[in-house]
């Protein structure tokens, strides 16, 4: 990957976030508090809205709240929503934005209570070559120092990179990992969402083949070595190869374990795949709302992350 010199990150936001409004619900919405387990992040790239779906343990959704900034019309035209993390070390999820023209990579800080509380630019930006063939593809810890890092994939070549992170939005370098995903690897699969797929501590990475439907894993040791590649129990038929899309992971029954969500982008329904540890898919509950048509046209489900 071809780093450059980092010129200063434009302001992404315009004020006066209208309501959103995102859902179709398809069973009563209960009350309570959301509780310890993962939320659903939604990006609008028409109007440049984000919102949020709030969960509890059950699948059930409890609110819909959008941040309080949103992606003014240079910035949707130009950035992507990339994924989430905590790159400030505070504690809450944060967003990450990706520039495919310029390179610049930028983050949006989150209070926790969906306001938006600064932008800062990441001190590298992915040059012309790197933003030509390389794909912003997730975060994790990928060196076990509780700082959170970026992946980046190579769909070309299949290299597979990270960029390490201190805290404080200043990449201290590039290591790639031991593996690369061959010709076949590369045109078959992508690269899907980061996890902790075995109950190691160590973040792993989640493959989906759209053809065959498989789900695989590559486990990593904290030292960028890719160990195994163990694949999922479950494989995702036809019709679900043909209709679902992968669009994440996080912890949606707080049972500590990383379970796989998918979206449905013609029906607009939202399911889990829950897992127990072992790579066993042991149920598909899912979500008590789905996207409705309006939603469906023009918002994508862009992460996950604790948004409560």
């Amino acid at each position: 990957m071809e780093t450059s010199p980092f010129r200063r990150l434009g302001a992404l936001v315009a004020a006066g976030l209208t309501a959103l409004a995102l859902a179709v619900a398809t069973t009563s919405t209960p009350a309570g508090a959301v509780g310890n387990t993962t939320d659903v992040l939604w990006h609008n790239t028409t109007s440049g809205e984000v919102g949020t779906w709030l969960l509890d343990s059950k699948g059930n959704v409890l609110a819909n709240p959008p941040l309080s900034w949103r992606c003014g019309p240079d910035c949707n035209r130009d950035w992507k929503l990339s994924g989430t993390g905590d790159f400030n070390g505070d504690g809450k999820t944060d967003l990450l934005w990706h520039n495919k023209t310029t390179g610049e990579v930028g983050t949006w800080l989150l209070d926790g209570n969906r306001n938006v509380t600064g932008n800062p630019a990441l001190s590298w930006r992915c040059g012309p070559e790197c933003n030509r063939d390389w794909k912003l593809s997730g975060t994790g810890d990928f060196n076990g120092d509780g700082k959170t890092d970026l992946l980046w994939h190579n769909t070309t070549t299949g290299e597979v990179g990270t960029w390490l992170l201190d805290g404080r939005f200043n990449v201290t370098g590039n290591p790639a990992l031991s593996w690369r995903c061959g010709p076949e690897c590369n045109r078959d699969w992508k690269l899907s969402g980061t996890g902790d797929f075995n109950g190691d501590g160590k973040t792993d990475l989640l493959w989906h083949n759209t053809t065959t439907g498989e789900v695989g894993t590559w486990l990593l040791d904290g030292r960028f070595n890719v160990t195994a590649n163990p694949p999922l129990s479950w494989r995702c038929g036809p019709d679900c190869n043909r209709d679902w899309k992968l669009s994440g992971t996080g912890d949606f029954n707080a049972d500590g374990k990383t379970d796989l969500l998918w979206h449905n982008t013609t029906t607009g329904e939202v399911g889990t795949w829950l897992l127990d540890g072992r790579f066993n898919v042991t149920a598909n509950p899912p979500l008590s709302w789905r996207c409705g048509p309006d939603c469906n046209r023009d918002w994508k489900l862009a992460g996950t992350g604790r948004f409560g």
